[in-house]
């Protein structure tokens, strides 16, 4: 039995628009402004950049081998079933805490409204509610995604024209240019704060790859994903660095963190107690749609892992009607209930874990660009190569060496050696449980059919 094939090109735009801008930017960026202050807009512009370049050789890939939970599946075939399974293992690490800390922040934005309330319990009602949306079918899971991201798509345009707006009116403008001038060094943290700040611009920007999960469900690969990459583009350049700037003019950086979205304060400042209000209402939908398509991607990295043997077939089975991995997005879905136990254990819990999320996505991003050169050669002897990278043998090397950088720039960031003995404990459990069962497992399978 085969995953439904019924996302529509604007279905996958806008299941990568919702895989991006959630919780990650609009609570996010408040981190990474602390870490950089006004440096933070060519942080994110370099990170539109190996974005933008990861895509291009995503793309390639997808429309070349349209399979869902590509990653995976890419990696497997370059590099052999061991990169296979870490590049999706660690994936679906990122995946899932992305959307627990998503989690942590949907129930602070609730907390503006019903104070008395506990975010444990907001993350409950969040948790089930999206689980069983991601159950009832994928088409229904693209209509909700399709909507929620919209929401967001139109806010920020709305708040870069607020501000544009404000910044052509009198001296009393609440949006000056002096808010960047008069604060100090344009790289306020130095080196080691622009390389904090990138882990959480990567942080930001991961999701953008759930198109690739999603190749499979297509009903026209060849036509919607290189449709999608444009869309995806468009998006980097206006919403992320457009609404960035028009933030650092309105909001003094120095007022920017993590106990509250910066795009509330500034559009507070904007627009008085209303915009505040309608604002925090985006920033609660932007977590939402980023947990839904969280538990959508997961579930399908989930499923075709344990197609291939890595996991117990259970988790590979489709519901009848649906054919929706129902016991993948169920196991999938359980880690958002963690969000709720490391808030209790600490007070830092989301920096802790969009930092170690983030890493996780660089660590993909990697698998995704060594692997192109290799599908590349591939799809050419097959005669399958429908959409070629431009400039790859360019951009290929380029995205690894920026994404290498990225990484070994965090033994000198604050709070990086948390998130690099996280992430190297991780990967030597993966290695163990390949090693140890998911080899034996094969090896016995293998017997057993020669026996017969």
């Amino acid at each position: 039995m085969e995953l439904n094939r019924s996302l529509k090109a604007r279905h996958l735009t806008m299941i990568s628009v919702g895989g991006v801008i959630g919780a990650g930017f609009f609570l996010g960026a408040g981190a990474a402004i602390a870490h950089t202050g006004p440096s933070v807009v060519l942080a994110y512009l370099i990170g539109g950049v190996i974005t933008l370049f990861i895509m291009l050789l995503l793309a390639e890939m997808a429309v070349s081998r349209p399979v869902s939970g590509s990653f995976e599946t890419y990696a497997r075939t370059a590099f052999g079933p061991w990169c296979g399974f870490i590049t999706g293992w660690t994936y679906w690490l990122a995946f899932l805490i992305g959307p627990a800390s998503e989690a942590i922040a949907a129930g602070t934005f609730l907390n503006m409204w019903f104070p008395g309330v506990p975010v444990w319990l907001f993350c409950l009602v969040i948790a089930s509610s999206l689980t069983a949306i991601n159950m009832v079918g994928v088409h229904f899971f693209g209509e909700v995604e399709f909507w929620l991201s919209l929401v967001k798509v139109v806010a920020l345009l709305a708040f870069i024209v607020a501000g544009c707006y404000s910044l052509g009116l009198d001296d009393a403008s609440p949006a000056s240019a002096t808010n960047l001038t008069d604060s100090g060094s344009f790289f306020a943290g130095g080196l080691p704060g622009f390389l904090g700040a990138m882990l959480m611009v990567i942080f930001s920007f991961g999701g953008t790859e759930a198109i690739g999960t999603a190749a499979g469900e297509s009903e026209n690969p060849q036509r919607d994903i290189p449709r999608t990459l444009r869309g995806t583009v468009v998006r980097i350049l206006l919403l992320y660095i457009g609404s960035l700037t028009v933030l650092l003019l309105v909001l003094p950086w120095q007022q920017a963190g993590v106990s509250s979205s910066p795009y509330v304060e500034a559009s507070g400042i904007l627009g008085g107690d209303m915009a505040r209000h309608i604002m925090n209402f985006v920033v609660l939908t932007a977590a939402l749609s980023c947990i839904d398509t969280g538990v959508y991607a997961t579930s399908r990295i989930l499923h075709a892992m344990a197609s291939d043997g890595y996991f117990p077939g259970w988790f590979a089975r489709l519901h009848p009607a649906h054919k929706t991995p129902d016991n993948a997005i169920l196991a999938s879905s359980l880690v958002l209930f963690t969000g709720v136990i490391i808030a209790i254990l600490s007070p830092d819990a989301y920096v802790i874990l969009a930092g170690i999320s983030g890493f996780g996505f660089l660590f993909t991003w990697l698998m995704i660009a060594l692997s192109q050169p290799t599908l590349h050669r591939i799809a050419l002897h097959d005669g399958t190569l429908k959409y070629k990278a431009p400039a790859a043998r360019y951009i290929q090397p380029l995205t690894v060496g920026l994404i290498a950088l990225i990484m070994a720039g965090q033994f000198f960031t604050d709070g990086g050696g948390i998130t690099l003995v996280t992430v190297l404990v991780w990967l030597a459990l993966a290695s163990a449980y390949y090693v140890f069962i998911v080899r034996k497992n094969r090896r016995l399978s293998d017997e057993k059919s020669h026996a017969q």
